[in-house]
Parts: structure tokens; C-alpha cells; sequence
């Protein structure tokens, strides 16, 4: 066994380093969390190169007396703690000390700092944990930490880093958390010399939100405000129309402090059950406020995790809270008179259009039915025109019309049964004289002459006797085949039908985009920005065209959806935030999910009333997924489901 022995000091502090400066955003966070401890109103972040290469944080706090700027970098030099009582008491945000002796390990570190009381202020430079340069100096009230060349002494955790503009989105996404968390201070965030966001500190969370996620957010948020026990859960909850397809939008306070809790996260989207889609989640900032003896914020070396002493009643609490505050938005809306939504709609066609896709042979006694559709006068000139070669109206020959001229030399009942494999109804037998009415006869007499425009006639029907019963719920369209009944969602057929076309399209190589009349600007949030214009080549292969239009906007040139700016702008953050995931997934399984996005925005959407020509179209569509054995849509719900006549009638106890 090797000799045991006590670490080298220098050696021990990079070790420590790495629980404390994981990356550049882990040392942003221990740099403002000590500018917020000191009393700052006002706080500027500034990084370069995703933070490897430049970090500044400038606040107007309290600063540190000269005496004790050199302590202030020694391991476990802190003023936040004196007791061991203090430890369970903790209400400050940082009290290792162990910040700025650890970044001071494995960076360059440069510090100005002046206390209200001083006339000078004090200029100092730490490398690899040594003092090594000191001086006066004038400067306002307040600290600046300058970190340069992260991790520059050890090469080997540099290998651990990502691409600078990913360093960058962590950075943004953490002093936007940063932000939120306390809405009384004033943050401005600038990166690589542009400002990503800035904030007002006047205490209003909703203008950082404005400020931080844009307008779209900021117009459909929800107050939470409740309060038990001496437990107090405050902050804001997102409508359902700004949920997205991944967490990354909810920020969880603490008294003031960003944590990560996967429970919480849960109860909250538990409250919004029945509220939103399957698959997607709720924005939210929440902060829990207790007292501090109720929560361990010792648990975790980057403190982004803690422990609840009364973990269940915490949870009850913050459930009612996001369901109060969704209560009262529901309350406000005016609810539907009663009796205004139709239960079903008929499908309508204009009768001099109408043919059938299909006559339906039933028994002579079911002929009799009542709704039973009759041929319109004119039918067969109509038919012969459009299915016969060389045919012509009797009246432009100089005939009277009499049925023998219109059949002339072809029997019409042959032909007609070639087109659809049945017959006509007996009201087309009125004026057809003998054996012409006797072979006519013997055919069935009902069928839906709504059934299909006369051009589906000349496309290959399907095999099926399909008759189109209507659509219900504005969702589903209803059908009838042989003896079973069944129902289609119209959005999920509808979109595994666009997303195959894509699909195939996009293996192909071919460019399904589409040229915008007027480019489309899009704002977007300063993350969802970077991932787009780090993935140009991704969007360009979807059908996409963007350059950056300055700020956190876009400028979309070509899109493989035709929609509104906001409709454009939600398929890009989809694709962005997938992309973003991507590292997680293979590549091909990125490929489809980003296909499907595009296919969903496309399709006909759920609570959209069609015409009956659009419901024939949809069905004869369906056949060629379901003779290729599809079934469901991309996201595996079922696009068709079926009851037969057996089944049914066991429903209603016909059958046992």
C-alpha cells in the first residue's frame, strides 16, 4: 500500500476547484451570487469566448475593505459564517468560502474593490492561488472580478469544455435564472460585446421576464401567490400556450435561491393536468420562501440541489398554488352558452357535382330507407361526358334526349357497373324504356350521391365500400365499411401522412422549402438565438433559410411552412431546443423528430370543421398508409380506431 501523505496546497486546491469551477458558468454563478450577498443594486456580467477567455462581473455592493481583499482568496476565508448554528441558519447565498480560491487556482484573476468608507480603492492579482501584484487605486464604490484564461494551467479539463457558443448559452441561461431570482436588482448581460438582456430592478418579475424570454411570455403569465403554514410560494405560471416540449423553462427559487428539484417540477405539471398537451411542460418561476432552519442548502458543492424538512407539505403547497392561480384564470373566462356546439356535421356537397364513391348493395327491404339519395336529373349526360371519349350532349346532336339515344351503342348499366362495381338507383330507371329497365332493375337503389366529387371518379377507388357518416368533435370523421364502423383523428392521420412525405423528401436530398413573399422576423430568447445560428446547416437542410437580423432576432427567408410569423417562429424553437437535445440522441432519431415537428405544424389541426370534400380527400390518402402498415402517427397515438357491428351491438346488450 502507498505511503499516506497530505496533499500539496496547490494540488488540493485545483481538486477543489473542479467541484467549484466546473465550467465558465459555474464561476459566473459564485462571482454574482458574492456580488448579490454584498448588497448590489446593480450588477454587469460580461464574458468572451463562451467565458474561457474573459469574465467580468462589476457591482456596486458593499465592496471589500483593502485589509482584507488578500484573505478574501484563502480556502475557507468567508464573513458569512462564525457558528456552527450559522451552518443550519444559512440566508446568504454563498458561505464556504471556497469561490475565489478555487477559481483563482485554474485561472488569472483580477480584482478591483473600494468600501464606501474608503478614499482609495484596492487593485489586486491572483495566479494559481499567489498573490502577485497589489497597489492602490481610484475606483467606485463596489467590486469587479476579472477571470481570464479559465483552466489555462490545467490543460486536461479544458478537453472537458464545449464550443464556445455552448459555454455561452450555459452563461445565458444561468444569469437568466440569476435574474428572475431576484427581480429588485438591476443585472445587464453582455456577450462578446453585445448586450444579451438588460434589467429595470424595479422589483416587477414580469418586466424580467419581458426582458429575459420576450413578449410572447411576458403576455401569458398567471401570478401565483399562496401562503400556509408560514410557507409562502410566490412568482408566475406560464398559460398553456407558452408550455414547451422540454423543462428548460421552469426556474424553482428557494428564498431567493436557483435550485433544481425534479419533484417540484413534477407537482407543478401535475397541477396542469387537463390543462395542457401530453408531452409538454409548463413555464414557471416559483420562489419557495420558509424559514431557514426548514431547508439544507448544504447537500450539494455547487448548491444547486437542498433538502426540505417537510418535503411533503412543501409539495401540497406549491400544488395549490400553481392550481389556485390556474383556477382563478379559468374563472375569468366567460364560459360558452350551452347548446351552441353540434354534436356531428353532415358532410355538404353541391348536388350538381355529387356523385357516388361507391354504391352500397343492400337488401330490397333496407332500400327503402327514407335519406336514400336520388340521381339528380341530368346524371348520366354528365357521366358520359366525363367518363365516354367522343361523347356529346343529345341536344348539340339535334336529339330529344331520349334515354336509347343517350345509350346508344353501349349499354349504359355495363358501363357503369365497370366504373363502380354495382348499380343505380330505381330512380334512374323512370324513363328507360323494356329491356333496358328490366336489366336495371335488379340493381340496388341506395347510395349517397354526396358521397364524392365526380373527379374522384376517375382515380382508382379504394377497395372498400367507405361511406363518409360526418365528423364530430370538429376532430374526428366518422365512416362506414361493410359492417364495421370507425373513427379517424383527422390531425394525427393528417400528419403522419405529411411527415412520410418529408421523410422521403429529405432522403431524396430535396429541398422542400418555401420562398416567404415577406421575410419573417422572429425574436427569440438570447439561448434559442445561438443554438440557431450554431446550427445554420441543420435548419438549411429542413427547409430553412436565416441570417441574423441583430439583437435576439432572425430573418427568415424560406420556410417549409407557409404560416405566421409566430407559427414560423414556434417550428424554430422546436428544432432548436431538439437540437440542443441532440447530443443526447443519435442523429437520425434528431433527423425524424425535427421532420415530425415540421409535419405537425403542417397538418390539419384538432377543433378545425372540414368540408366534406376534405374528408374524402383525407380517406382515400389514408389507404396508402394503411396498405403500407401504418398505423399511428409520428408520436405513436392511433390515427384510426375501429367497432364492428358484432361489438356494438354486445355494447348495447343486442349480443352477449
Amino acid at each position: 500500500m502507498a505511503k499516506i501523505s497530505v496533499l500539496p496546497q496547490e494540488l488540493a486546491d485545483k481538486i477543489a476547484a473542479g467541484e467549484v469551477a466546473e465550467r465558465p458558468s459555474s464561476v459566473v454563478k459564485e462571482l454574482v451570487e458574492n456580488a448579490i450577498d454584498a448588497g448590489a443594486g446593480r450588477i454587469e456580467v460580461e464574458i468572451k469566448k463562451g467565458g474561457i477567455a474573459y469574465i467580468r462581473v462589476t457591482d456596486n455592493g458593499s465592496g471589500i475593505p483593502g485589509s482584507q481583499v488578500e484573505t478574501a482568496f484563502l480556502r475557507h476565508a468567508t464573513s458569512k459564517l462564525s457558528t456552527l448554528d450559522d451552518l443550519y441558519r444559512i440566508g446568504t447565498m454563498g458561505f464556504r468560502g471556497e469561490a475565489l480560491s478555487s477559481i483563482s487556482a485554474v485561472a488569472e484573476m483580477e480584482v478591483i474593490t473600494k468600501t464606501a468608507d474608503e478614499e482609495e480603492g484596492t487593485y489586486l492579482k491572483v495566479e494559481g492561488g499567489l498573490c502577485r501584484e497589489r497597489e492602490e487605486m481610484t475606483c467606485a464604490d463596489g467590486t469587479t472580478m476579472m477571470v481570464k484564461n479559465l483552466f489555462a494551467n490545467v490543460p486536461a479539463r479544458m478537453k472537458f469544455l464545449k464550443r464556445d457558443s455552448t459555454e455561452a448559452g450555459y452563461v445565458t441561461d444561468l444569469m437568466g435564472r440569476i435574474a428572475l431570482s431576484r427581480p429588485d436588482i438591476a443585472f445587464r448581460y453582455l456577450c462578446d460585446g453585445k448586450e444579451i438582456f438588460s434589467t429595470t430592478g424595479d422589483g416587477n418579475l414580469k418586466n424580467v421576464v419581458l426582458n429575459v424570454y420576450g413578449v410572447d411570455h411576458a403576455k401569458a403569465l398567471l401570478d401565483a401567490d399562496y401562503t400556509e403554514e408560514g410557507i409562502r410560494v410566490s412568482g408566475v405560471v406560464g398559460k398553456p400556450e407558452i408550455s414547451r416540449g422540454n423543462r428548460t423553462r421552469q426556474t424553482l427559487l428557494v428564498n431567493g435561491r436557483y435550485i433544481k428539484n425534479h419533484v417540484v417540477s413534477k407537482v407543478v405539471e401535475e397541477a396542469y393536468r387537463n390543462y395542457m398537451m401530453v408531452g409538454k411542460f409548463p413555464f414557471f418561476v416559483l420562489n419557495i420562501t420558509l424559514p431557514f432552519e426548514m431547508v439544507d442548502v448544504n447537500v450539494h458543492p455547487a448548491k444547486t440541489e437542498v433538502k426540505f424538512a417537510e418535503e411533503r407539505r412543501i409539495y401540497e403547497i406549491v400544488n395549490h398554488a400553481v392550481k389556485n392561480a390556474l383556477y382563478q384564470e379559468k374563472a375569468r373566462v366567460p364560459k360558452e352558452k350551452a347548446g351552441t356546439e353540434k354534436a356531428y356535421v353532415m358532410p355538404e356537397t353541391p348536388r350538381e357535382r355529387a356523385v357516388p364513391l361507391k354504391f352500397a348493395v343492400q337488401n330490397g327491404a333496407d332500400t327503402k330507407n327514407a335519406y336514400a339519395s336520388k340521381v339528380p336529373k341530368g346524371f348520366t349526360e354528365e357521366y358520359l361526358k366525363n367518363t365516354m371519349p367522343g361523347h356529346r350532349d343529345t341536344k348539340e346532336r339535334g336529339g330529344e334526349g331520349r334515354p336509347e339515344d343517350i345509350i346508344d351503342s353501349v349499354n349504359l348499366y355495363e358501363e357503369m357497373k365497370k366504373q363502380f362495381g354495382s348499380g343505380v338507383q330505381e330512380d334512374a330507371r323512370e324513363n328507360m324504356p323494356g329491356k333496358e329497365q328490366e336489366e336495371v332493375q335488379r340493381l340496388p337503389q341506395d347510395f349517397d350521391l354526396s358521397a364524392v366529387s365526380i373527379y374522384d371518379i376517375i382515380e382508382d377507388a379504394p377497395e372498400e365500400q367507405v361511406e363518409i357518416v360526418g365528423q364530430i368533435f370538429d376532430t374526428y370523421i366518422i365512416c362506414r365499411c361493410g359492417d364495421a364502423m370507425y373513427m379517424v383523428d383527422q390531425h394525427a392521420a393528417h400528419e403522419r401522412l405529411r411527415f412520410e412525405k418529408l421523410k422521403k423528401a429529405y432522403q431524396k436530398k430535396e429541398r422542400f422549402a418555401q420562398v416567404l413573399m415577406v421575410p419573417a422576423v422572429v425574436n427569440l430568447g438570447a439561448a434559442e438565438r445561438a443554438t440557431v445560428l450554431e446550427n445554420l446547416p441543420v435548419f438549411r437542410g429542413f427547409g430553412f433559410e436565416i441570417e441574423d437580423f441583430g439583437g435576439n432576432s432572425l430573418l427568415v427567408h424560406e420556410s417549409p411552412l407557409i404560416g405566421s410569423e409566430e407559427e414560423i417562429r414556434d417550428l424554430i424553437l422546436e428544432i432548436a431546443e431538439s437540437a440542443a437535445d441532440s447530443i443526447h440522441h443519435p442523429i437520425a432519431e434528431f433527423e425524424e423528430r425535427a421532420l415530425d415537428m415540421i409535419a405537425c405544424k403542417y397538418a390539419i389541426k384538432a377543433n378545425k370543421k372540414l368540408t366534406a370534400e376534405e374528408m374524402r380527400d383525407l380517406m382515400a390518402r389514408l389507404k396508402t398508409l394503411e396498405d403500407a402498415g401504418i398505423t399511428t402517427c409520428p408520436h405513436g397515438r392511433p390515427i384510426k380506431i375501429t367497432f364492428t357491428k358484432d361489438e356494438i351491438e354486445k355494447m348495447f346488450k343486442r349480443k352477449v
